[in-house]
């Protein structure tokens, strides 16, 4: 589960932060906050009040070294148009230096500008926050402003791997920190994890730095989001990421262009970079969302807008991606040479938003000897579902009637129920291609010039999770189990609460009435008390002996509910209706394991460990006709970090397959793999666990079957703890 879900479900109340003014708007948080330490260099510095905030019209924000009493940076209201550098780019960028939303104003120092080991104080001048009602922020005290100290060293110069986190608990806090670390010229391979967390910024990846894979812990959780258009930064800058390396992944990750529909060209991600890929990305943005002059392959991935969202005059290779149209519009724009290959389209899915129609395929003005024409357009779509949005002409040919050598062209075209689609009317002059040339441009080296790796092994349909479970006391707190579907498309699953019937297997103190919620970010999705007293009870009752489950009695007071889900992290609470507490077993199952394009990824629960029936017990099952590998952690002492009270001392980390142990760990770094559970954890965007600390931890490769993971307290004690299950990629 990604690290801001478990801190969502682990932290008290955040302390408030009150700082003393003469009016009402007051400071409720401050990040980082007054006296931190260790502060990531590239920081971003947010300050949180009690109602909703502005940015005003005049004053100052500086940062300020604490020693010297120079100003290293400062935003100022005045001026027009404040740029900075981004990534070695050359040309500076137009940006926000100060940004409020909500009750949140971001101040964005310039890159470079906070020195390691140096203590910086924030000065704010009256007037530079405000409200709808005019009031301002007083600013601080002059000597009683806050300080805050960068960390004393960052990664080693040749670390291959690059943490990155919002909240401030990586090696960096913004993704083009990260980047910027590598040196120029680089040379081998580098892994940047990226945490869940939005990270509001624009990114620039230059030709000299190479060989960088951006992989982030959770597609959904992991966004970059920014409003950067051609009005804001003309040409090549108004992209949100620009990538202009070659051999660069993007893996996980979502990529939004926030700017606002109608305001101009407003690329989520363009390049130039040759032998790049996408594997599970999401691209949101209205117009020319992805602007490609290279050569890309992009797998499993969404992509979203609405004019000419495809574009460019590189080579592009999409294989089973959703191209979503969110308005009337076209999705391709393809400017690539006579001798040059074009967008190919490899069973992917065309969708759109409710309502939306009049959408073409592609458009082009194949005019020869006209001045920024393409006459040798080439957009291929093969084995392909379309909806009812695709207009039945399919192309559109601009300024011109005919175009002999546009290759616009189809084969094995579906609709969305996988039936033939009727392609009678599709332009004149595209053309139904024949299985040879189909197959010819199926393959990605014929288009690309190269061969993409393999999917990685951690998204392989050939071993995955088809049921996750957890055991634990429900009482005065409930036990919360999360758990991600990654992938690219919607999964069934049954999620179960039960109670009474664990009796009937000899559990003691079993829960007399559970009641289940399951919860999308803030959001309750659906929620049962009683699971035969809803309309699907048959439905339910089904789905169980479909994936094998021990069958509820109609009369039993245990929930359970089924539901369809999107690829996003989510939580399955489990509470007593009765309020008296008891033991009580959480089950989520795929209902579509044979489906490849989801799969259950991570769990996640947090309950009270104990002895006994007390423990906290995650159950798994692993399908498919190969290993997989798995990490495994039984969190107690580390829980202290984030306000836990009452966390369990020194955990033990038992697995079993049947009733045979198959591993244990009482103290994960005495684990010959402390090395490599570090490195796992922190590419599965997990937080990092103390060297020496009690906690517990695994990575096993086990065959396909069903096993048993238990946290108990050392010599009998008892906690709050955390179970978590990961992918081991």
């Amino acid at each position: 589960m990604p690290p801001t879900i478990s801190r969502w479900l682990l932290l008290s109340p955040v302390l408030l932060l009150l700082v003393a003014s003469a009016r009402a708007l007051s400071l409720t948080a401050l990040a980082p906050s007054d006296g931190a330490t260790g502060v990531c260099a590239d920081t971003l510095v947010r300050i949180t009040f009690d109602e909703d905030v502005r940015v005003g019209v005049a004053g100052t924000v500086q940062l300020v070294d604490g020693a010297s009493g120079e100003v290293v940076d400062a935003a100022d209201l005045t001026e027009a148009a404040p740029t900075r550098l981004i990534g070695g780019n050359a040309t500076p960028f137009r940006y926000h230096p100060l940004v409020a939303t909500g009750r949140v104003v971001t101040f964005f120092p310039r890159a470079g500008v906070l020195a390691a080991g140096r203590t910086y104080r924030l000065r704010v001048s009256p007037g530079v926050i405000t409200t709808a009602a005019g009031e301002s922020f007083a600013g601080f005290a002059a000597g009683a402003e806050p300080r805050f100290t960068v960390r004393a060293s960052g990664p080693a110069t040749d670390a291959a791997l690059l943490v990155v986190a919002a909240d401030g608990s990586g090696d960096f806090c913004t993704v083009q920190g990260a980047i910027d670390f590598v040196p120029l010229g680089n040379t081998r391979p580098r892994l940047i994890s990226i945490r869940p967390g939005v990270y509001p910024e624009m990114v620039y990846i230059g030709s000299r730095r190479p060989f960088l894979t951006l992989r982030g812990a959770d597609r959904d959780g992991c966004v970059i989001a920014f409003p950067n258009n051609n009005n804001f930064n003309a040409g090549n800058n108004r992209a949100m990421v620009a990538i202009d390396a070659n051999d660069v992944s993007l893996e996980f990750l979502t990529l939004h262009n926030t700017t606002p529909r109608g305001g101009s060209q407003a690329e989520a991600l363009r390049g130039n970079g040759r032998r790049v890929m996408l594997d599970r990305v999401t691209l949101r943005s209205f117009q020319d969302t992805l602007l490609w002059n290279g050569a890309l392959f992009v797998t499993d991935s969404l992509i979203e807008g609405d004019v000419d969202f495809m574009w460019g005059g590189g080579a592009g290779f999409f294989q089973r991606c959703e191209i979503r149209s969110v308005s009337a519009g076209y999705l391709a724009q393809v400017r690539n040479a006579e001798t040059g290959r074009g967008n190919i389209y490899v069973d992917c899915r065309l969708t759109a938003a409710p309502g939306v129609t009049n959408v073409y395929l592609a458009r082009i003005d194949p005019r020869p000897g006209v001045a920024n024409t393409w006459p040798f357009s080439e957009v291929v779509f093969l084995g392909c579902a379309m909806g009812s949005h695709i207009r039945p002409e399919g192309w559109l040919l601009n300024n011109a009637t005919a175009a002999p050598d546009v290759r616009f062209w189809e084969a094995g075209s579906t609709d969305l129920e996988g039936n033939p689609l009727d392609v009678s009317r599709r332009l004149a002059d595209s053309r139904r291609i024949d299985a040879v040339t189909a197959a010819r441009f199926r393959d990605p080296e014929f288009v690309l010039g190269w061969t993409p790796p393999a999917p990685r092994t951690g998204a392989s349909a050939g071993a995955r999770f088809t049921g996750l479970s957890t055991r634990a006391r429900v009482g005065a707190e409930p036990v919360i189990v999360g758990f991600v579907l990654a992938g690219v498309s919607p999964k069934p699953v049954l999620v179960r609460g039960i109670g009474p019937t664990l009796g009937v297997f000899g559990v003691a103190e079993a829960l007399a009435r559970p009641r289940i919620e399951l919860v999308r970010g803030s959001e309750v999705l659906a929620t049962n008390a009683g699971w035969a007293s809803g309309s699907d009870a048959a439905g339910i009752a089904a789905a169980a002996v479909q994936v094998g489950l021990f069958p509820l009695e109609t009369v039993a007071a245990d929930a359970a509910l089924r539901a369809t889900l999107s690829p996003a992290a989510y939580t399955a609470v489990i509470t007593d209706s009765m309020g008296k507490g008891g033991n009580g077993l959480v089950e989520i199952y795929d209902l579509s394991a044979a489906d490849g394009a989801a799969r259950l990824a991570n769990l996640s629960a947090r309950a009270v460990a104990g002895a006994g029936d007390g423990a906290l017990i995650a159950g798994f099952t692993i399908a498919g006709s190969e290993p997989k590998a798995v990490l495994v952690r039984g969190i107690g002492p580390a829980l202290g970090a984030f306000g836990v009270d009452g966390a369990l001392r020194k955990a033990t980390l038992t697995l079993f397959r049947g009733q045979t142990v198959v591993a244990a760990n009482a103290g994960w770094t005495s684990s010959r793999d402390a090395l490599e559970i570090a490195r796992l954890a922190a590419v599965a965007g997990a937080f990092p666990l103390v060297t020496g600390s009690g906690d517990a931890a695994l990575i096993v490769r086990l065959e396909p079957g069903n096993y048993t993971a238990q946290v108990t307290g050392d010599t009998g004690g008892s906690g709050v703890a955390l179970l978590e299950l990961y992918e081991a990629l």
